[in-house]
């Protein structure tokens, strides 16, 4: 949205910049010149081509729970395989 409007945004007359409202559609022009203001964007990790290259499925994998942001709830499972071992 503009905050320098010259015409109205509805009829197309042409209003100042002091006028609340429309003269010839009586449309309020406040909302029209609000400056919104630009979200900052949120910083993202470097990337580290090594690791990636490495192992990117793993890589992959911490991006993904970084961007979840919560940790599960119940604790991983290690299997034990018993006849592995000698």
């Amino acid at each position: 949205m503009a905050t320098n409007l010259k015409f109205c945004p509805q009829c197309g007359a042409k209003i100042t910049a002091t006028d609340q409202t429309c003269p010839r559609c009586h449309t309020d022009l406040r909302p029209f010149r609000e400056v919104k203001q630009p979200q900052a964007a949120p910083a993202k990790p470097k990337l580290n081509l090594n690791t990636l290259s490495a192992n990117p499925y793993r890589e992959g994998m911490k991006r993904l729970k970084a961007r979840e942001g919560s940790q599960p709830t119940t604790p991983k499972h290690r299997w034990h395989w018993p006849w592995s071992k000698e």
